[in-house]
């Protein structure tokens, strides 16, 4: 006895026209893809002349795709230190409520002039959520006496900001 079986013919040219390479699933990116990207910025002129934490008004929320995403904070301000060198400050990195890293400690001697800096840090973080997060800046002064300015509004170059940059990175 003999048993034959037909196959429907297709045409492979076909079946590949019929793939949307517009547009990748995000449970299909490899490990290592940049899922999604946020940026927050701020403008205002903020005094780190406090010894307790304030906030730098400079924040962006993220709501991750994957519970076991990494997210890729990266933080630039425009930091203007001062002629003080026993004057230094200090920018936090927070999520939500937990402290994560602190960036930039300086002091005004890093700088004979009294001139702008612009300090920038990353942190590599593991949320394990897929809740809306938010990562804020906050700075304090630690030593000295004399004002900080963790953003800083130079009248020369009004179009300066600091900007915060938060990466969703599958695993």
């Amino acid at each position: 006895m003999t048993v034959r079986a037909n196959k429907p013919a297709f045409s492979i040219r076909e079946k590949l026209k019929e793939l949307d390479y517009a547009h990748v699933p995000y449970d299909k990116m490899p490990a290592g893809s940049v899922i999604q990207v946020v940026e927050g910025f701020a403008i205002a002129q903020v005094e780190s002349s406090y010894a307790s934490e304030t906030s730098l008004g400079l924040s962006a929320s993220i709501s991750p795709k994957f519970s076991n995403s990494k997210i890729l904070v990266m933080v630039n301000l425009t930091g203007c230190g001062s002629r003080d060198s026993a004057t230094y400050w200090r920018s936090i990195l927070k999520r939500d409520s937990t402290n994560l890293a602190s960036f930039n400690n300086y002091t005004g001697s890093q700088q004979a002039s009294g001139g702008e800096q612009y300090p920038n840090g990353m942190y590599l973080d593991s949320p394990n959520t897929t809740s809306s997060i938010t990562y804020a800046m906050y700075g304090l002064r630690v030593n000295g006496t004399v004002n900080c300015y963790a953003i800083h509004n130079d009248s020369q170059n009004p179009r300066q900001r600091a900007t915060i940059v938060l990466m969703e990175i599958s695993q």
